[in-house]
Formats: C-alpha cells, sequence, structure tokens
C-alpha cells in the first residue's frame, strides 16, 4: 500500500526520502496509533492514512526541518488515529425529554422524594449542552471521565471541568428544592 502511496508523487528525491523515512519509522507510528485504536489493523490504516496525506502535499512535509519531521509525523498519527477512534466509537445522545422512561434517578433520601421526576428532567434539560453530554456519558452511561474526554474529543481537564459545574447545578438545584420543602 505504501508503495502506492508514494507512486502518487512527483519528485522522485522526496519520494525514496519518504519511503526511507516510513520503514525507518513505521514501527513506532503503528505503536502510537495502536495505543489509541486497540487494532493493529486500523492501526496499520491510520499509518497509511498519514503517509497518503504526506504524499498528497509532499511540500507541506518537506518544508518541516528535518529534525522536526518524526514529532510532525508522530502528531499526525495521533491525531488521525484519535479521528478514526471517535468515529468509530462515536456515541449517540438522546435529548432528555418526559416521555423517556429509559431514564431513572434513583431518589434515596426523603427530601428528595418530595421532588417530582418531572422536575429533575425538565432541569437536566437546562443544564448547558456541554455539561449536559459529560453528566450523562459519565453518570449514565458509565464511561470513566477519561473516556468520556476521548469520545467528545476534548481535553480531560474540560470534560472535568464540564462535570464539575453540570454537578453543582445538580447541588444548587437540590439544596433550592430542600430549602423549598422545608
Amino acid at each position: 500500500m505504501i508503495d502506492t502511496v508514494l507512486s502518487t508523487m512527483e519528485n522522485e528525491e522526496q519520494r525514496n526520502e519518504l519511503a526511507v523515512f516510513y520503514s525507518r519509522y513505521k514501527e513506532r507510528f503503528c505503536w502510537i496509533a495502536n495505543s489509541k485504536l486497540n487494532d493493529p489493523a486500523d492501526a496499520e490504516d491510520a499509518v497509511q492514512e498519514v503517509f497518503a496525506e504526506i504524499a498528497d502535499k509532499p511540500e507541506k512535509f518537506f518544508d518541516i526541518p528535518p529534525e522536526d519531521r518524526l514529532s510532525y509525523a508522530d502528531i499526525m498519527v495521533r491525531n488521525i488515529s484519535v479521528e478514526m477512534f471517535n468515529a468509530k466509537n462515536k456515541v449517540h445522545t438522546e435529548e432528555l425529554d418526559e416521555e423517556n422512561e429509559d431514564i431513572t434517578i434513583p431518589l434515596k433520601d426523603d427530601f428528595l422524594d418530595k421532588i417530582s421526576h418531572d422536575e429533575i428532567v425538565s432541569f437536566l434539560k437546562q443544564l448547558p449542552t456541554p455539561q449536559k453530554t459529560v453528566l450523562l456519558l459519565h453518570c449514565y452511561f458509565g464511561l470513566t471521565i477519561y473516556e468520556t474526554s476521548q469520545r467528545l474529543n476534548i481535553s480531560l481537564t474540560t470534560a472535568n471541568k464540564r462535570l464539575r459545574l453540570a454537578r453543582e447545578a445538580i447541588r444548587r438545584f437540590v439544596d433550592e428544592r430542600t430549602a423549598n420543602y422545608e
């Protein structure tokens, strides 16, 4: 496959240099891709995609100083692998609505029993979409915060912040309702 990709390049010197670069670092790139994809075949596809992109616009790659090309390629492999992972493992979330009986919220304390299901659903619908999505993936679907950040293609810090904000909003909601029933 790499021979086909390289054959599309017009400059023979660049084609040879890229072939040597590929041969030297192929295992490294496959390891990076497999660390994101957990599938050797998909990892190989990701690496091939990187080199197809490089061969498509070789001037971009060869304008980079030789000592920085490996880092550049590492980043390309990582980014394409993450994109492939996200596309393959996309989680579809539904908007919360009153008719959705699949969503159950355990109410353990007496004062929480006074809050209706409709009030809770209404409150959750009002959360900003980024917070609501992180909350659903983490709490309802049971993904770790790391898995949630990967699925949403956001940083771990951003996912944690959104979850913290959602939890703080829930805490304020419960505190307000508790005060109303006391």
